[in-house]
């Protein structure tokens, strides 16, 4: 996953793409997740760096916290597909996360040696196999 801010100042893409193609007519096209809102860049230039290409590229559309699907072509040839992850963080020590606070850990003795899932219909039901031998079930 290629990590952008959310401005529209140049940045530089740097991907290992399936051909190393050093040329002038690069074009971007990415794809926000959930809105679909698009954008292409077109003409720009690639520069062979070790086993990566880079390429200096902006965008307009690049909103903070988001996702997105990108696509580097050389005319009809794909070079390269992935996914950007926009955000304003640049500290490196300090992790993301998609589900901050969306689960809640079970406080001590409980140590889940396993978790069996099983649906049926369309009740789905997790079981949780504790290192003491004790099960517990939630359904969902």
């Amino acid at each position: 996953m290629i990590r952008l801010l959310p401005n529209t100042d140049p940045q530089t893409i740097s991907i290992i793409p399936r051909r190393y193609i050093v040329a002038d007519d690069i074009s971007i096209a990415i794809i926000e997740d959930g809105t679909r809102k698009k954008q292409a860049v077109y003409d720009l230039t690639s520069e062979l760096n070790g086993s990566f290409l880079d390429i200096d590229c902006a965008f307009n559309i690049l909103s903070g916290e988001t996702t997105y699907s990108m696509e580097v072509r050389q005319g009809e040839i794909l070079l390269y597909r992935g996914k950007i992850y926009c955000t304003s963080q640049v500290d490196e020590t300090i992790p993301h996360t998609l589900n901050l606070n969306e689960y809640v850990l079970f406080a001590q003795p409980y140590s889940v040696d396993s978790i069996l899932v099983s649906a049926d219909n369309s009740v789905i039901t997790v079981d949780l196999i504790t290192t003491d031998g004790e099960q517990q079930y939630i359904i969902i």
